[in-house]
């Protein structure tokens, strides 16, 4: 196959995560075939992918919808198998004409079932750990903290191991990822790591930037679910024990009842602003001084990305993904308890005393926030776009069409 022959590339996604913008630059470069989802043409226009290219199972989403806003997370998770192999059965009927299947994880089941039968190789998107793994970390962190834990719903966690054996290749966005399929013995030449990019258009730094945190005091931002998943008892821990009284923690994220109890005990300097759009989170980023993800599973966050692109230090720990950005710009600068990169730290997983040094470092050593603000703006600028991303998955893609290609 030639490098610049176009393929019919189909993508099935359960909902939006990176697939929309994995299918924008599929369609900007003509490898596009058919985006399957469950969102509204209408909404997946602002991706610029024209309504021919879309086909949409709306009823799923406002069936999630409803069923979030009559139960929440507990009732969904009790309903998950019956939404997920509803949309999964229906994406399956719209295939024909694909020569490759993209498919995200808990919703492909029959379409690499028809892909299968016909010879089509297949991409299964995972964006977390392994299932068995996520399942392990999550009732362990949960039992942990004393919580009960909404385990996985059984046919899924089922579906999904049958979804690891029907696919050609399992894409994954992180090294923690990778190493979770691993240790669970999945061949590592079906492996297919890509790390995911940011808006570098949207997301961008403040001009000009915000006073260095001598002048003002630290802020710290933070920006997902309020969960135990998030390791929100860690970063809660973390900023109590920097001990900078000047300091500000931003909580940029929804939910939050089963760690109520933690939320309830913070100072005014925790600051909970509720979940915000996309687009105030760059104002958002743009008050703060660096970004921490304490995360327990996690197989890269997005805001991640978008905090290194808006200036921000990253301070994470290694199941957030966000080792595989900071890596991007070299090997550590040293490892004494946590590893320094020219852009943050990973920080060990439970290590609120860790978080707490990167933080007072940060608030405490002249020039040291100025010179990680700077390495955080080109990495973002150097590797971090949609477009390397989009890149990367059309080699594979290419390789995956014509295995004897050079």
């Amino acid at each position: 196959m030639r490098d610049d022959a176009p393929m019919r590339i189909t993508i099935v996604v359960g909902g939006r995560w990176h697939a929309f913008d994995l299918a924008r630059h599929l369609h900007r470069r003509g490898h596009l075939h058919r985006l399957i989802t469950t969102y509204p043409r209408w909404f997946v226009k602002r991706w610029g992918l024209p309504p021919e290219k879309v086909v949409s199972l709306p009823l799923v989403f406002v069936a999630v919808k409803a069923i979030y806003t009559l139960g929440g997370e507990a009732l969904m998770m009790r309903c998950q198998w019956l939404v997920h192999s509803w949309f999964a059965r229906w994406a399956s009927g719209q295939l024909h004409g694909s020569q490759l299947i993209h498919g995200w994880s808990q919703w492909s089941e029959p379409s690499l079932r028809w892909a299968a039968a016909r010879d089509v190789p297949t991409v299964l998107e995972r964006s977390s750990a392994h299932i068995l793994e996520q399942s392990r970390l999550l009732r362990e962190e949960h039992q942990r903290l004393g919580l009960p834990w909404a385990a996985t719903h059984p046919r899924i966690e089922a579906m999904e191991l049958r979804e690891y054996g029907l696919c050609t290749a399992v894409a994954v966005p992180s090294l923690f990822v990778e190493r979770s399929f691993l240790a669970r013995g999945f061949p590592p030449e079906r492996l297919f790591r890509n790390s995911l990019g940011v808006d570098l258009r949207r997301f961008q730094p403040p001009d000009p930037p915000p006073p260095p945190p001598a002048a003002r005091g630290l802020r710290i931002a933070y920006a997902g679910s309020l969960s135990v998943r998030k390791g929100l008892p860690d970063l809660l821990e973390g900023f109590a024990a920097a001990q900078l009284p000047d300091a500000e923690l931003l909580l940029l994220g929804g939910g939050g009842d089963e760690l109520e109890p933690w939320l309830n005990r913070q100072p005014p300097t925790v600051r909970r602003l509720g979940h915000r759009p996309q687009e105030e989170l760059v104002a958002h980023y743009g008050t703060a001084h660096c970004f921490v993800m304490a995360s327990i599973e996690e197989g890269m966050a997005m805001v991640q990305m978008q905090a290194l692109a808006c200036g921000l230090p990253l301070i994470c720990t290694p199941h957030t993904g966000g080792e595989d950005l900071l890596r991007l710009q070299g090997p550590p600068l040293g490892s004494a308890g946590l590893v320094e990169f020219p852009a943050g730290w990973v920080v060990p997983l439970h290590a609120p005393r860790a978080i707490a040094r990167c933080l007072r470092r940060l608030s405490l050593e002249p020039g040291l926030w100025e010179s990680k603000r700077a390495a955080a703006l080109g990495l973002a600028r150097e590797a971090l776009s949609w477009e390397d991303y989009g890149e990367r998955a059309i080699g594979l893609y290419r390789r995956l069409l014509d295995p004897e290609a050079p």
